[in-house]
Parts: C-alpha cells; sequence; structure tokens
C-alpha cells in the first residue's frame, strides 16, 4: 500500500457534445437577505437506518451542470453531476436554499436539480461560492413544502459513531444511500490546491456523491461530502466538510457573497514549471509586477498553490504582511516563451484585505 498521497474532489463530469458556444463568463454573486429560515425537525435520540433515510432522504437532491471547456482550439460542452442539500426556506420568497461544494458547480453556464422523488427539474440559480472552503449555495423556487435538512453540529461527533451518506454516486444513481462510520473528526489535508480540515468516513462514496449529505442517527446533516483518496487500491477512506464549517461558510455566502476573514493580495497567481507560483494579474497598487515569482510570505515558503494558499490561510484583514518577490519577464527563443527570473529578491511590504464579493482566493 501506497499510503495516502492525494486527495480528490469527487468529480463526475463527461464531454457531452462539440459546438462553438460563449461561457457565461464572471458572474457577480447575489447577496440575499433571507427573511425566514425554516427546517424540519429531527429525533431527539437515534433511530435506525430505515427511520433516518425516511427523514432526510428527500432533502438530497441531484445536480447537473453544464460548463464550456476549450482544447485545441475547440469549444466542447461539458456535462457534470453532483449532490446538494436543501438547508434553507424562505417562505416569503418561496425559495429553497442548497448547500453544495463549490467544485459541483464552478464554471458552470447552467445548474439543474431534481428531486429524489421525481418530477420536472429547477434551474438552480447561483448565490454565491467559496473555493477555499469548497462550498457553494444555489436557489431554486418552488411554492410547494419540500424536506428541509436540519444542521447539525459536528463539534460533538464521535470516532465509531454510525453516519448515513445519501447523494448521486456515478451521477446516476441519485438518492443512493450508504451507511458507515466516522473515522476521524479532524484530517488535515491537501485537497486540490487547499489544505482542508475534514471529517473521515468509511462510508462508500463515489464520484458524484460531492455536495451530498452525511447525517447522523438523528438526521442531522453532520457533513457536506467532498473528497476520497486517488490511490486505487485503497478502500473506505472518504471525507466530508464538517457542518460547523460548512454551515459557516455558508451563512457567510448567503448574506455577504463571501466568507469572513478571507483574506486577498490584489494579485491572482499561477504555477510555472512546477514549482514556481508567479503574479499573472495585479491591482493598481502597483507593488506587485506580472511575472513576479513568490518565493515567501511572512515566513512560509511558497513553492505550489498548496503553500500558497496555505500563507493565506493563516492571513487575517487588515495584517501587514511582508513578500518576497523575484522579478521576471518572459524571453523568446526559437523554442518559444519563457519566464526568467531575477537572482536577487525584492521584499514587498502589502496590508492583507478582506476578500471582496465576486473574488476568489
Amino acid at each position: 500500500m501506497k499510503g495516502l498521497k492525494r486527495f480528490l474532489y469527487l468529480t463526475a463530469a463527461t464531454v457531452a457534445a462539440l459546438g462553438a458556444l460563449v461561457g457565461c463568463g464572471n458572474r457577480q454573486p447575489k447577496i440575499v437577505h433571507v427573511t425566514s429560515y425554516v427546517s424540519t425537525q429531527t429525533m431527539s435520540t437515534g433511530g435506525t437506518t430505515t427511520e433516518v433515510v425516511a427523514m432526510v432522504a428527500e432533502s438530497v437532491v441531484e445536480i447537473r451542470t453544464e460548463s464550456v471547456t476549450t482544447q485545441w482550439g475547440m469549444q466542447y460542452v461539458v456535462s457534470g453531476a453532483g449532490s446538494g442539500v436543501i438547508v434553507a426556506h424562505d417562505e416569503d420568497y418561496e425559495t429553497y436554499y442548497i448547500v453544495t461544494n463549490n467544485h459541483v458547480i464552478e464554471g458552470a453556464r447552467d445548474i439543474k436539480v431534481s428531486l429524489r422523488s421525481g418530477g420536472e427539474a429547477y434551474t438552480a440559480t447561483l448565490i454565491a461560492s467559496d473555493v477555499a472552503g469548497d462550498i457553494a449555495v444555489i436557489s431554486i423556487k418552488e411554492t410547494s413544502t419540500l424536506n428541509v435538512a436540519v444542521w447539525g453540529s459536528s463539534a460533538g461527533l464521535l470516532v465509531g459513531e454510525d453516519v448515513i451518506a445519501i447523494g448521486n454516486p456515478l451521477g446516476s444513481l441519485g438518492g443512493t444511500v450508504t451507511k458507515g462510520i466516522i473515522s476521524a473528526t479532524e484530517r488535515s489535508i491537501p485537497v486540490g490546491n487547499y489544505t482542508m480540515t475534514l471529517l473521515q468516513t468509511d462510508t462508500a462514496i463515489n464520484p458524484g456523491n460531492s455536495g451530498g449529505g452525511l447525517f447522523n442517527m438523528r438526521g442531522e446533516l453532520v457533513g457536506v461530502v467532498n473528497a476520497k483518496t486517488s490511490d486505487e487500491e485503497v478502500e473506505g477512506i472518504c471525507f466530508a466538510i464538517p457542518a460547523d464549517t460548512a454551515r459557516s461558510i455558508f451563512d457567510d455566502l448567503l448574506t455577504d457573497g463571501v466568507v469572513s476573514g478571507r483574506v486577498s493580495l490584489g494579485i491572482s497567481v499561477a504555477v510555472y514549471d512546477s514549482s514556481a507560483v508567479y503574479v499573472t494579474k495585479t491591482d493598481d497598487s502597483g507593488k506587485f509586477k506580472q511575472y513576479d515569482r513568490i518565493a515567501k510570505i511572512n515566513d512560509v515558503t511558497v513553492t505550489s498553490l498548496l503553500t500558497y494558499h496555505d500563507a493565506l490561510a493563516a492571513l487575517k484583514p487588515n495584517d501587514e504582511v511582508k513578500v518576497i518577490v523575484y522579478h521576471g519577464r518572459v524571453t523568446q527563443s526559437m523554442f518559444g516563451g519563457r519566464l526568467v527570473f531575477d537572482d536577487s529578491p525584492t521584499t514587498i511590504t502589502v496590508t492583507a484585505k478582506q476578500l471582496q464579493n465576486g473574488e476568489s482566493v
């Protein structure tokens, strides 16, 4: 066994069609002021698996998306699938709010939501999303009463406690129920380009389960499923965003469109030659320049997007930040362009700013 090396978001996407289509571009998240926040009741004591499923299964929805990707100058329509959980109902506006993963809906030009009980699919609206926390909020309009899940607390979860996962594995098996236990409560692991603190479970989870619910035996939502190990020979190691974390992000996105405490240095970055994180876009301050290689943020050495985001995660709004960079430039040769960086570093002092609505870390 190789051990745990990489963790993957549980995506389920296929190339569905080819066409010269225009993507949706950058969409400004909406800010919603909920006038009523209604959830159903849960059991005061633990129930049987069938009782819990009967209570919560209808709150878990199937999500299907369409996005546009470009490869080799050709534009493709890509369809994806995931899951979500209805967690709030604004009665005054006949709107239901659904928590899911950011990676389920990221870049989607069209989001459809289907209920476990069937019926016509709803066209969903993206309210806001958070890349670092992998949480997104979408909404649907419905006049009739739908099942709304109750947020539970992940802080009191015990290792060995029974849990139930409900989702849409493989993008075609909506409403699938699996059962397992909590294997660990605070696993700090790299998922994509971010370090996340997650619940570990041996509950069977597969691509398409992303955004689905992890419920305790009282029928409370204690986690939002989002990742599993990528090692094929490893079984029973899957992960979910703790409910306390997911709910905090959900509430911030719903009311402010952005997560409180997330910071920005006013730049966008990318990776060059696997270990150089460089500036692709700057703000108007003039402190950073395009192609600057980020070497250090305070005491954190930056060698990847993961270490870059870890450094930002340690900052608070209005913190003074020392950034060591090497200025870069593009050189041209018969083999094409190449980034070249200065030999001597430059120290830049900036103030970390609260992430604004519509920005991403």
